[in-house]
């Protein structure tokens, strides 16, 4: 549980971040509830998007086997430093823009079986997402997983829906803004 400090530190941190931050709150236990619900483990590979202070990456870890790889693209400096004192092995901290990182010759990633993003789908460009997401299908194993959660609206359903096929959609109005959990597999 988190203290009314950190809460404050966070929303703060949000301001300062000039737009390029999706929440202005972490998730809730219910989003983290909601979104773990559709993970079938043990998982090798994750790779998640815009981790924010990690609150999502620590609960996933559980799911992770013992060798597996977590990797965490996160843009904001401060989330960063706040990623790297998770302190587990198995997670690797690339700090980047999303679309850049994915879209990079170097990215190699082919075989996860989740991808995780909170990143804030509404600040791209309607090119920027369908990009995102097609790279992310391709770096799916089949029957992988893609879950995109603390979205306030469903503005990437249509996009998840044109690479993915069926995406469902729900709504967990438990949290610090209401929001969507989408969840597609290859």
């Amino acid at each position: 549980m988190e203290t009314i400090g950190e809460k404050v530190q966070f929303f703060i941190n949000t301001i300062l971040s000039g737009g390029k931050v999706g929440a202005i709150a972490k998730s809730s236990d219910y989003v983290v509830e909601g979104v773990l619900k559709h993970v079938q483990g043990p998982l090798d590979t994750v790779v998640e998007y815009g981790p924010g202070d990690g609150v999502m990456t620590k609960a996933i870890l559980k799911y992770l086997r013992p060798q597996g790889r977590l990797v965490a693209i996160e843009s904001d400096p401060e989330f960063v430093k706040i990623l790297r004192e998770i302190g587990d092995p198995r997670v690797e901290i690339i700090e980047g823009n999303v679309e850049e990182v994915i879209s990079h010759e170097s990215w190699s990633i082919k075989d996860a079986d989740l991808v995780l993003s909170s990143i804030p789908f509404s600040f791209l460009t309607f090119l920027e997402r369908d990009r995102v997401v097609a790279k992310t299908y391709e770096m799916l194993r089949p029957h992988g997983s893609c879950i995109v959660f603390h979205q306030y609206s469903t503005l990437i359903k249509e996009t998840l829906e044109k690479h993915f096929g069926t995406v469902t959609a729900e709504f967990e109005p438990r949290n610090v803004f209401p929001c969507f959990i989408l969840v597609a597999k290859k």
